[in-house]
């Protein structure tokens, strides 16, 4: 699938050299978003089709995440009985705000970042998705 121009771009200037594992495309209220998997644990990056960077996430170890979320983490993965696969920090650029049918790109003044952890149990994946301070942003989901 060839991305369009904008997309291209800012893919290739926040991820230089990622290959492209995995493309999705989605659409949140009338804005088409393209996410976009990366080979060999070089993370993801979502973008808008007019080249905006919505997150970047980046695969980390469990000692580069904020106690309090790391803690959050391995209480869910602990009381789910299950594996940490993966952690991931997501550093959220911009968002999309919703006016009825239409949605608008807002800029953050500055980045918000969330924490996703992959679990698995008996063959199963799990995602949970924390702040830094520990709260639960999307609880587990198998």
């Amino acid at each position: 699938m060839e991305l369009p121009t904008a997309v291209a771009q800012a893919v290739r200037e926040n991820a230089p050299n990622a290959e492209v594992d995995q493309l999705e495309v989605e659409e949140e209220a009338g804005i088409k978003l393209y996410d976009i998997e990366f080979r060999a644990g070089r993370g993801e990056i979502e973008v808008a089709e007019d080249g905006t960077v919505m997150d970047i996430a980046t695969i980390v170890q469990m000692k580069d995440v904020p106690k309090p979320a790391a803690d959050a983490i391995q209480k869910a993965a602990d009381g789910a009985n299950a594996i940490i696969k993966q952690l991931e920090q997501s550093e959220i650029r911009a968002e999309i705000r919703k006016e009825g049918e239409k949605g608008t790109i807002v800029k953050l003044a500055t980045s918000k970042y969330v924490y996703e952890a992959e679990f698995e149990k008996d063959g199963k994946t799990g995602e949970i998705e924390v702040a830094p301070d520990g709260t639960i942003v999307e609880p587990l989901k198998w």
